[in-house]
């Protein structure tokens, strides 16, 4: 049997790897006095309602990717990077570009520092780079929340300490991308490249600087029937939540570019999750897990072929309701929803798992 897991390892890593070669040959050189993205929502911070402030800074990309394992199944965020690493002036120049953006805003504010890899890698950002961004922070009285995004390999003693010692009183949460509690699901469907001891170490050190951590679940990976992406989904949720994660966050699947995912969606052997999918994880969830943990999601691409999506008619309707959701964590914001194409995905459910069969797209040609 472990010949067998190995020899579909293998595989899957070699696919992936392609794929991160795409990914590598696309992409561009980007103005390093830039970030990739910054955009401001609305979010619940805490226990509370307030904006927060998302920075992709454009970075030498995630080490994973870049590595001899090629990366995760469905992720592209190299394409967020840049071919010439930018230098930690450079990135804190990126920073303070985003940071105009909350000129105007009140308190509560978020702050949430990501990279297409782990802010924590000082191979990806530089620690002189780090410090400053979380100095300007602290200078901040407005912010009470911030939130960064790293691979457990880096949540060390030293890394959370700094974090502390510099951001003060703050609330902070280290997302880190778990996606599934299945050893299995995260080694062949996602090719994580971590085990779910790294990441209950990762949870125990951040834990000695009172620091939370947010805990990404990745709902339908491939290879895997609605169905079970629901039980995985759900189980991960509830035992993440068991280990002292402060927030978990469900991320259904979306089709990025230059990805194994993508040439499976392409030859018609994966279909994104169902919005009634979604739902569904979000309401078991949120039954099984302390109340003092938040259970958010913000599905990229809902309601697109390449994202989670139901018909067509009644998407818009559910996106509403799970952002909602994820504002007040009142289940009764996912109540009433209904639509014809909810029997659809009760059959898909009842008959994918005997039949193997892919259930053709509605979306097609979208």
């Amino acid at each position: 049997m472990e010949d067998t897991l190995e020899r579909i390892q293998s595989v899957i890593i070699s696919a992936s790897t392609k794929a991160r070669g795409s990914s590598i040959a696309f992409r561009r050189q980007r103005n390093p006095t830039r970030p990739a993205a910054s955009w401001i929502t609305t979010s619940r911070i805490g226990n509370s309602t307030g904006k927060a402030l998302s920075v992709v800074f454009s970075t030498i990309g995630c080490s994973h990717a870049r590595g001899e394992s090629g990366g995760c199944t469905m992720c592209s965020y190299l394409l967020d990077g840049t071919s010439v690493p930018p230098s930690a002036a450079e990135l804190v120049e990126q920073f303070a570009a985003a940071m105009s953006k909350l000129d105007d805003e009140e308190a509560p504010l978020s702050v949430k520092l990501y990279t297409s890899g782990s802010f924590l890698d000082s191979e990806e950002f530089p620690s002189e780079a780090m410090k400053s961004v979380l100095e300007t922070i602290a200078q901040d009285p407005r912010i009470t929340q911030v939130v960064v995004e790293s691979r457990p390999d880096y949540v060390t003693e030293s890394n959370v300490s700094l974090l502390r010692s510099i951001l003060g009183y703050r609330h902070i949460e280290i997302g880190i991308g778990l996606e599934s509690m299945n050893e299995r699901v995260r080694m062949l469907c996602v090719n994580k490249g971590f085990s779910s001891d790294d990441f209950e170490q990762a949870l125990l050190t951040a834990k000695q600087q009172n620091i939370g951590v947010r805990a990404y679940v990745l709902i339908k990976p491939p290879f895997m029937t609605e169905r079970d992406a629901i039980l995985d989904s759900v189980l991960t949720v509830r035992q993440s939540a068991a280990l002292w994660a402060s927030t978990v966050s469900v991320n259904p699947v979306n089709i990025q570019r230059h990805t194994l995912v993508e040439q499976l969606w392409t030859d018609g052997l994966y279909r994104p999750p169902w919005l009634w999918t979604v739902v569904e994880v979000l309401k078991r969830g949120h039954s099984e897990i302390p109340q003092e943990t938040n259970l958010v999601c913000d599905p990229v691409a809902a309601g697109k072929a390449r994202g989670a999506h139901n018909c067509g008619r009644c998407d818009q309707a559910v996106i509403r309701a799970i952002r909602d959701f994820s504002l007040d964590q009142d289940p009764k914001s996912l109540e009433g929803l209904d639509c014809e194409c909810k029997t659809d995905w009760e059959h898909v459910l009842a008959h994918e798992d005997v039949s193997l069969y892919v259930h053709s797209d509605r979306h097609e040609g979208r």
